[in-house]
Formats: structure tokens, sequence, C-alpha cells
């Protein structure tokens, strides 16, 4: 499958999710989208809807992982940051498939299922931000997604803004600056599907990356010994 299927896929997983949770803030009459958060939206009428779209967006996520790690530059930055990706997906499942319940009125303990959400919704908003650090160094090590590397360091630290965001911000807004962090994610995958569908693989690195003469003018005979590019030979200023 060709980098620019996964590409497709990616786009097509951000409109599906945006469509499937948009329902639930225009159907249901009792939600406000700028007082009630997405947590609440899994529970209740039409409940259905975000849990779907919570599931294409992790699936979405798993194909920016298989994407990424096929077309850029293998280094340890990309290896944490495809696990990141893996863990933050699967973080989002689980918060959609257990979620939060109303907390008891009596203040008794919440339910188990409210518990597991809570603990995947926290873990997948802190390995969120951890991947939006990590990301842009491992483009770095790709010239053909080094022009990545900012946006996607400055998508990480608005996440980061919106989350503290979140926490400081009144309850009658919570939903809204909740929403806000949301598009930024669905920014960011949105840029990295569009990258991905005119992306080639990339290799461990190119004739023009490494065979450098070197400052001094000696042969870069050692160098050339690592290389295996096909069955030719290096041209003769190489020699």
């Amino acid at each position: 499958m060709s980098s620019r299927f996964f590409g497709s896929c990616v786009i097509t997983g951000i409109l599906l999710s945006v469509i499937l949770a948009g329902a639930v803030d225009v159907l249901r009459p009792d939600y406000n989208p700028n007082r009630n958060s997405l947590d609440e939206s899994l529970v209740g009428p039409l409940s259905f809807f975000m849990r779907a779209a919570a599931c294409v967006l992790a699936a979405t996520f798993l194909v920016v992982l298989v994407g990424l790690w096929r077309n850029l530059y293998r280094s340890g930055f990309l290896v944490a940051s495809c696990v990141l990706i893996g863990v933050v997906a699967t973080s989002l499942f689980v918060s959609a498939l257990f979620p939060l319940d109303v907390w008891p009125p009596d203040g008794s303990h919440p339910a188990l299922t409210a518990l597991i959400h809570l603990v995947a919704a926290s873990r997948f908003y802190a390995l969120l931000i951890a991947l939006l650090v990590t990301l842009p160094i491992a483009f770095k090590h790709d010239e053909k997604w080094r022009s990545l590397s900012h946006v996607t360091l400055f998508l990480g630290v608005l996440t980061l803004a919106f989350q503290v965001g979140f926490i400081l911000a009144p309850v009658s807004f919570s939903g809204l600056v909740e929403r806000g962090s949301g598009v930024v994610i669905l920014a960011w995958l949105l840029f990295a599907g569009l990258r991905l569908r005119q992306a080639t693989r990339s290799t461990h690195g190119t004739a023009n990356q490494i065979l450098k003469p070197s400052a001094d003018g000696h042969s870069c005979s050692a160098t050339r010994s690592r290389l295996q590019i096909g069955t030719g030979s290096l041209p003769d200023r190489w020699a």
C-alpha cells in the first residue's frame, strides 16, 4: 500500500470522526458544547456517536503510526514516537469503551468504569503532549519531513496550553476549551495525512547525505564501503 493510501485514510478518518462527534452536539437538546465536556457525551442519548467517533480517531492514529514508520528515516526518536502513538490510540479506545459514569451523589467511590476512563483519558493527553515533543526530533532526521518539525512542536505547545486552560477555565467554558484542544489534535493529524499523501519512502540515508568528501580532501572509502547502492558502481570521483 502506498503512502498516498495511508494519507487518504487519515483524512477520511478525521472527517468521519468530526461528523460523528458533531452529531451529538447538534442532536442532543440537553447538551451544551460550551459547558459539557466530551466525556459527558459518552453517556446518555446518542452516546454511540461519540464512542464511534473516538474509535475512528483511535484507528486514525494507528494509520498515522504505520504511515510514519514506513516513510520516515528510522531513528530512536521515531521508534519512541511510534510507541507513543500506539499507546495514545489504545488509551483513546479504552476511554471510549469505558465511559465516565455519573459519580454517585452520596460521595462514595466512583464506579470501576469511571476510574478506568479517567486513567485512560489522562494517559491519552499526557502521552500526546510527549509525542508532539519527540516527533519533531524524528522529523528533523528526515529531510523530506523536516518542514513539519516546527509545526508539530508548535501544536504540541498549543495542546499543553489548552490542557492547562481546561483545568483553570470556568465550568461554563470547560467544554469549549476541551474542544479547542481537540481541534489542535485534528489539525496535526490533518497535516500528517496531507504530508503522507505526498511522501515517498525514506531509506537510512541517501548518497547525497553520506557520500561527501571530507574537509581535508581525504578519501571517503570507509564510508563508501558501508554503502550498498544497487549493483552499480560509484562515480569516479569517489574512487
